[in-house]
């Protein structure tokens, strides 16, 4: 008999559930969480080696193996915050795995050089009512945050071809990943998804004069693998190399880094986005923009970060916005957009509030203050499923991953088993006719053992957990491994 792919189910199933996946409905399917899986290593703005990992969300009970796969970048100015954090992206995170996503949130390289003299008051240092982490605040110049974008652009570029390289180990589509992000991360994620040409590197990412040492009342800090620390500074710290292409250099395995859509809450580009023409082509994909109109960190059109609260309630201490460069946020892409003769596909998702009155500081610094300076996500659930409607073309696409579908694979592909994590049945691809397939568990142990099977493998009745499967084909025996959740 000629080798063929033998697709393991009953005609009976068609047509296949795998098509016909809903992913806007909110809370379908249990979860699990593989925390601190390592993407790469790569040195930090002082030199350091950083171990970049990740947390892979993976539903319970979605049976399309070729899922939608969002990769999410939690924010922190760019010198803190975790992929972890349940007050930060972990809730929107949770919105999309519980949809049938597979959700990857990365952590990424973090930090930028500090000023080396601040003309004032430090924020955080001695009486000035701000806490101590405000001391980090103070950038070097402007070309150091673009620096850190630009880095962690790279990173997230290395998590995407590193979680497309495993896509059949987490039953995801390579033509069906997305990339979003919150604040800080959100400006990555633009990046990540606009930036992709060696003419679009902004001239700030070359090497640069080293930086000096920091001003004394600056703190030099930064989160380095989700822990906030100060480091010392010595003279080899303060190089400022060029940081390299636009695509990195992680995981250079064959896959390229292209998303079909990118979600920004709160974020924006810096103006080489529409200098260096990032935001048109063919290669543009689909955009989601949420920003609250008044938002006081990042501005919804265009401006300094945080320049609302340095300039206007800063309780005497010396501004720290002065070295941050112009920013672009949501409301000025999308006047860009709007100048287009031929826009991307692009939606929008703001809410107005009141903008920030510099003539009554007294009663806005309060206010601000009270609304978390309407920097945040307003109502996780409503912005999801906007987010989830906008991409659920693009996550239900039939048309996608036919290069990997199960008639054209190559014929010497091991079998390919789906879903990841399964729950109560499980489904192999094999190049031919099964005799037998068997389960060992975690400690070794034979459990389970179907011959001849004909259709999806119930599994219900097995022990959550990582499993071995054994499936003999003639004289070949093949092992797949299977984690088993209910």
């Amino acid at each position: 008999m000629d080798r063929h792919w033998f697709v393991l189910f009953l005609l009976s199933f068609a047509p296949l559930p795998i098509w016909s996946q809903d992913y806007v409905t909110p809370d379908q399917f249990a979860f699990t969480v593989d925390t601190d899986l390592v993407y790469g290593v790569d040195t930090n703005y002082l030199g350091s080696v950083d171990t970049l990992r990740l947390d892979l969300y993976k539903p319970i009970g979605n049976s399309d193996p070729r899922r939608p796969l969002l990769v999410m970048v939690h924010g922190g100015s760019w010198l803190g915050g975790c992929k972890n954090d349940p007050a930060g992206i972990v809730p929107m995170l949770q919105q999309f795995v519980k949809r049938g996503y597979v959700v990857a949130s990365v952590n990424y390289r973090l930090g930028w050089h500090k000023d080396d003299f601040v003309p004032g008051p430090v924020a955080g240092f001695g009486i000035t009512p701000w806490p101590e982490a405000y001391r980090s605040f103070y950038a070097l110049d402007s070309a150091e945050i673009k620096r850190a974008i630009f880095r962690g652009m790279q990173d997230v570029k290395g998590a995407i071809r590193w979680l497309k390289a495993r896509a059949q180990q987490d039953s995801t589509c390579v033509d069906k990943v997305m990339v979003g992000g919150e604040s800080a991360g959100a400006f990555i994620a633009l990046a990540t998804a606009f930036l992709n040409a060696p003419s679009e590197k902004p001239t700030a990412c070359a090497a640069l004069p080293d930086a000096p040492s920091p001003y004394g009342q600056v703190l030099n800090a930064t989160a380095f693998e989700c822990d906030y620390q100060a480091f010392p500074v010595d003279p080899g710290m303060l190089v400022r190399p060029d940081l390299g292409p636009v695509e990195g250099v992680l995981n250079m395995n064959g896959y390229d880094a292209s998303v079909r859509g990118v979600a920004s809450f709160y974020g924006g580009v810096p103006w080489e986005a529409f200098d260096l023409d990032w935001l048109q082509g063919p290669d543009t994909p689909a955009v989601y923009l949420y920003h609250q109109t008044c938002d006081g960190v990042v501005m919804h059109g265009k401006g300094k970060p945080m320049s609302t609260l340095s300039a206007n309630c800063n309780l005497g201490a010396y501004p720290w916005h002065y070295n941050y460069p112009d920013m672009y946020g949501s409301g000025a892409i999308k006047a860009s957009f709007d100048a287009m003769i031929a826009p991307p596909e692009h939606t929008t998702d703001f809410e107005f509030c009141v903008p920030f009155d510099p003539n009554l500081s007294l009663i806005e610094c309060p206010r601000y203050a009270n609304n978390g300076s309407y920097h945040f996500t307003n109502d996780h659930a409503l912005r999801a499923t906007h987010l989830a409607t906008f991409l659920e073309p693009l996550a239900s696409d039939p048309g996608s991953c036919l290069n990997t579908s199960l008639r054209n694979g190559p014929k010497d592909t091991p079998p390919r088993l789906f879903p990841q994590p399964a729950n109560e049945v499980v489904f192999l691809t094999v190049p031919s006719p099964v005799q037998k397939v068997s389960f060992v568990d975690g400690q070794g142990r034979p459990c389970k053992e179907v011959l001849s099977p004909a259709s999806g493998i119930d599994v219900h009745d097995l022990p959550s957990g990582p499993y071995l499967i054994m499936v003999t084909m003639g004289s070949e025996v093949r092992s797949v491994p299977c984690m088993i959740a209910h």
